[in-house]
């Protein structure tokens, strides 16, 4: 049940152009268990979690509200598992480069086959982590973000919305989720994505994007 957000721009723009926005997907989705926010900041990849909600944090919002930047990935959580509600747990997750961002709706269906695999490099015990490190190896071994992302999904099976952003802009997309399809579109000077509130009847459109033109459902893999 999480719900993603991606808002990038030619210029900068500061967060708090986008709080509003992230509030009111955050409350439509029905995502109370954390959330974070992943941007490019001096040629590196910066995020800040939380296991709250970003509308009972309102101290949170003013501190991250001046922050200026091109590319903001924010993710709101529902997990499938209510015993994975902690920190490392919560995304975007972030590599140790600050070179990468990556989130997760949905559920992977064979994370425990391959969980043993990257034990070593895996900090809590939520599927979505699973995928995050099978994606920074096949990055590692040379495959685009786009084709990454789609090979995580084919291994890991299940249902699946995954976003990826580098320290370079790039930002991949990936979608294989009816129930919660993904959106891009542009609103105003802004290019966007959002999975659509787990509500396909137009409502993220309807209630939070009014104005957004260049609608457009992901279909597999895509960039923003």
């Amino acid at each position: 049940m999480c719900e993603i957000l991606v808002v990038t721009g030619a210029a900068p723009r500061t967060f708090s152009t986008v709080v509003d926005s992230a509030r009111s997907m955050e409350y439509y989705g029905s995502a109370n268990f954390g959330w974070g926010v992943a941007w490019l900041e001096n040629g590196r990849v910066e995020h800040y979690r939380s296991v709250g909600r970003l509308r009972d944090e309102a101290d949170a919002a003013e501190r991250l509200g001046p922050i200026e930047s091109t590319h903001f990935l924010v993710h709101f959580r529902r997990p499938s598992k209510l015993s994975t509600i902690q920190m490392a747990d919560t995304q975007p997750f972030l590599d140790e480069g600050h070179a990468l961002a990556f989130a997760h709706n949905g559920r992977f269906v064979e994370e425990a086959e391959y969980r043993p695999t990257y034990a070593d490099h895996l900090l809590g015990a939520a599927d979505s982590e699973v995928g995050f490190a099978m994606f920074q190896d096949l990055l590692a071994a040379g495959a685009p973000m786009g084709e990454a992302l789609e090979t995580v999904h084919s291994k890991l099976g299940g249902r699946a919305n995954l976003v990826a952003m580098d320290s370079d802009g790039r930002v991949a997309l990936y979608s294989s989720y009816e129930g919660n399809r993904l959106w891009t579109f542009r609103d105003g000077d802004a290019m966007m994505a959002a999975t659509e509130l787990h509500s396909p009847d137009g409502s993220l459109f309807d209630l939070i994007f009014p104005n957004a033109t260049k609608r457009r459902v992901v279909e597999g893999s895509g960039t923003l």
